[in-house]
């Protein structure tokens, strides 16, 4: 849905350049502009016969119309750019107004887990919100001396547990995990 949206975007945005561009040129007595300006000059001589206050008031009228539909493709890109800022927050209600939460405060879940965990190696949180609540995914690198199944249910449930008390929510959370690599615990690492 999002490379759809992402689309449907592009494609309304050049038109309304293009069709603005093409008001604009219309509008404009400019050599360059000569075959769009002559295409255009024939349909006004038809409609205005030939009346020059006729020509001028249809001429403001297509510039004006040209600088509105600029204008509207613009604001779809700043309002676009400006939804993606807001979606990078989570509102919380409270009793004394709004509370926004950054999603880059909810993905340090990954320094909690990995000291919360034994057998994790590497984790990187990723946090996504949406419509239906928040998508929580985690790539992790795990030590090979516990089973996969078993350290991945711990994750989940320690990502569940630090959002839900960190944020103070009960929304349901299905915290992702995809296990990257599963690397041998040198001695080193041990200590």
């Amino acid at each position: 849905m999002k490379y759809f949206n992402r689309i449907i975007i592009t494609i309304n945005t050049l038109l309304f350049l293009f069709v603005g561009a093409l008001f604009i040129a219309a509008s404009s007595t400019h050599s360059a502009n000569h075959w769009a300006l002559s295409t255009q000059q024939e349909l006004i001589n038809a409609l205005a016969n030939s009346d020059t206050a006729k020509i001028i008031a249809i001429r403001i009228a297509v510039f004006i119309m040209g600088v509105f539909l600029i204008s509207v493709a613009l604001f779809t890109i700043f309002g676009n750019i400006e939804k993606r800022r807001s979606e990078r927050t989570v509102v919380l209600e409270s009793p004394l107004g709004e509370i926004m939460v950054s999603l880059g405060a909810i993905e340090d879940f990954s320094r909690v887990v990995k000291n919360q965990v034994r057998g994790v190696k590497d984790i990187k949180g990723k946090v996504i919100s949406t419509r239906k609540g928040l998508k929580v995914t985690a790539n992790v690198t795990l030590y090979s001396d516990r089973s996969v199944a078993e350290v991945t249910q711990e994750i989940q449930e320690a990502i569940i547990q630090y959002i839900q008390y960190t944020l103070g929510i009960a929304n349901e959370i299905k915290p992702s995990v995809i296990v990257g690599k599963v690397v041998y615990r040198s001695k080193d690492e041990e200590k």
